[in-house]
């Protein structure tokens, strides 16, 4: 029996004049918006409020809105349902969905930019400014994100001054892993949903051993011979997934309160201090496996610090990092609104300038992958496949090894 909840009807004119009523219906199978008895939206629950509505920080009326105003596009452009719609096409309807839900209609063309003196400005690292990737953050104008069109790297700037933001300038305390926090700052629900992120754990950590080239049979044959170091450890998440392959772990993190929960939850026991300190911690380790899970946009020189890690490298070592895309389709969909422009993120790579730099630091890919699933509600896994493939996904997965 089909079991409707919180039933939402509208009636979008099409090209034709007529109207075509809308309902949202929640089953076991899922979230799905329907019209005209065809299914125009499907999302699992799970994915649904831990993926659209927690990443783009709105609550579920909003993301209702967007979705429609997504498929009243598609009526509105061609005339059809958005099911029925080429991937291109429902492109097209996404980011009409966002100018009219995020923007209010009011937002700025990638040209709006040229007015901008960038002489003067340069980044972190003496790179040079010609592009503004975003004009605010999710409609924070006193911070927007510039850098490099052709190098494919950025930072975050202060929009007055135009001078990068410092990674000091965040506090990683309490408030940053509170729910109640600031806007597009911190890790909300990070300790909240602890069997999600620690089963997402557990999948990241085997994709990584299952791609770690020969070094994946060494290790499972002997898992307690393969010590891992987790940078920027939190809650020790990754570190309880690589415990249950029976892997040695360690970690290290800025944040005191969230050492301090890991020993409560985990009972491990956590370095203290910025990544950049980590010679006082472990001089004189080697690691099989040193992981990187989204800290590098933190990093205010991340080639400074991926050269120290070399250090702890052992001479077959993997280096992994996992980073948002500064290039994915997800960034060009919703502009301002992606959801990796954040407070807290001060750096911003492509697969292509990470690679660059990688390279330039004598780290040779072992493997690398984009993926995307914000919008799988839209879009067949073909399409997402194929994106990923084309280095257009919104996170990227790479693992490096000594040149």
């Amino acid at each position: 029996m089909t079991t409707e909840s919180k039933a939402k009807t509208d009636k979008p004119v099409n090209k034709s004049g007529s109207t075509a009523t809308r309902k949202w219906v929640e089953t076991t199978m899922g979230v799905l918006l329907v019209s005209k008895g065809s299914v125009q939206f499907a999302d699992d629950h799970d994915h649904w409020r831990k993926g659209i509505c927690r990443l783009l920080e709105i609550d579920e009326a909003k993301a209702r809105e967007f979705i429609e105003n997504t498929a009243n596009a598609a009526e509105k452009h061609f005339g059809r349902n958005l099911c029925n719609l080429p991937d291109e096409e429902k492109v097209t309807c996404l980011l009409e969905a966002v100018n009219s839900t995020f923007y209010k209609g009011k937002r700025e063309s990638a040209d709006a930019g040229l007015n901008i003196d960038f002489s003067g400005v340069t980044g972190p690292e003496g790179e040079t400014a010609d592009k503004i990737f975003a004009h605010s953050i999710s409609g924070n104008h006193a911070y927007m994100v510039i850098g490099s069109e052709i190098d494919e790297f950025a930072w975050l700037v202060d929009a007055k001054t135009k001078q990068p933001v410092t990674a000091d300038s965040i506090t990683y305390d309490a408030q940053y892993y509170d729910p109640r926090g600031n806007e597009h700052c911190g890790m909300k629900e990070y300790t909240q949903q602890r069997e999600w992120r620690l089963e997402k754990a557990r999948r990241i950590i085997d994709q990584v051993v299952n791609h770690a080239g020969a070094r994946t049979q060494e290790w499972m044959k002997d898992p307690a011979s393969v010590s891992m170091l987790d940078i920027g450890s939190g809650l020790g998440y990754f570190r309880q997934a690589a415990q249950a392959l029976g892997f040695q772990h360690y970690g290290i993190d800025l944040s005191e309160d969230i050492i301090k929960h890991c020993k409560e939850t985990f009972g491990f026991e956590t370095w203290q201090g910025r990544v950049e300190e980590l010679r006082t911690h472990a001089s004189g380790k080697k690691f099989q496996l040193i992981t990187m899970f989204d800290v590098i946009e933190h990093l205010e020189k991340p080639r400074a610090v991926v050269t120290m890690l070399k250090e702890f490298l052992s001479e077959d070592g993997i280096l992994v990092i996992r980073t948002p895309n500064l290039t994915a389709q997800e960034a060009e969909i919703l502009g301002d609104y992606y959801y990796s422009f954040k407070l807290d993120h001060v750096r911003y790579f492509s697969a292509n300038s990470l690679s660059e730099m990688m390279h330039g630091l004598k780290m040779k890919s072992v493997y690398k992958e984009t993926s995307s699933h914000l919008f799988k509600g839209i879009f067949g896994a073909d399409y997402l496949y194929k994106l990923g493939q084309a280095r257009r996904g919104a996170d990227i997965l790479a693992l490096y090894e000594h040149a």
